[in-house]
């Protein structure tokens, strides 16, 4: 009498032949490769993605942060000078004809948006960095800055002003955030400040009232920016 040899194949396996297992083996081997590559690929989709979008959005939306943007104030319509004619915030392209200006320097009203160009009008940009320029910098470049809730702070010194233009730039030192320093030919006056439809004029350096004008109307802008350049993805 031939005696059953006794088998380790799991109960679930008993009755099946060598020949399916092998096959289910197989079966189960390719699932798991499928899986497998599903996993990678769905990686590899998802770092696509977001290395597409950090180099996409910025280019969107711009480089903001919580450090260089805030909300605006709202307009100052009084302050120490009163407040001027709204000409608008129109963008217009350089070399482009448009309304006078009501002032000089100009306080609002059309102007450019474009990136720094050595071989254009637009030499700095528009808004241009805030800082010093001993260069004179056109309306339509300055504008932009205002409306970004800028101070303009300008001389017109024909024969040269070093000790005047050493004092104003200490001042912009001191908070420089906002703030433009440049000349600025034709004016009535030595020294000029300007915000979003505001000026003043100064014929000598008075620190309290320059002071004040910065406090009364910085940031009281359509579009306050702190950032302000074109690395920070300017609108």
């Amino acid at each position: 009498m031939n005696e059953r040899k006794a088998t380790t194949r799991p109960p679930e396996r008993r009755g099946i032949s060598k020949s399916q297992i092998r096959a289910e083996r197989r079966l189960r081997a390719q699932r798991k490769k499928k899986i497998r590559q599903s996993i990678i690929v769905s990686g590899i989709s998802i770092f696509a993605v977001l290395v597409i979008a950090s180099l996409v959005v910025p280019g969107l939306i711009g480089t903001r942060t919580t450090t260089n943007i805030r909300e605006p104030l709202p307009f100052n319509a009084g302050g120490p000078t009163k407040a001027l004619e709204d000409q608008g915030n129109q963008k217009i392209l350089v070399g482009s004809s448009h309304v006078p200006y009501s002032t000089k320097p100009a306080t609002s009203g059309p102007h450019w948006a474009i990136r720094p160009d050595q071989n254009d009008l637009a030499k700095f940009g528009s808004p241009v960095k805030w800082g010093k320029y001993d260069e004179e910098i056109p309306d339509e470049a300055l504008i932009h800055n205002l409306s970004h809730g800028g101070i303009g702070i300008h001389y017109d010194c024909p024969e040269g002003c070093p000790n005047l233009i050493s004092k104003l730039d200490e001042l912009r030192s001191k908070n420089s955030t906002q703030i433009v320093l440049s000349p600025y030919s034709g004016m009535n006056s030595k020294i000029a400040l300007t915000s979003w439809r505001h000026v003043q004029y100064l014929e000598e350096y008075d620190e309290g009232i320059i002071n004040e004008f910065i406090k009364a109307y910085r940031d009281r802008a359509p579009e306050s920016w702190i950032g302000n350049y074109w690395g920070d993805a300017i609108q």
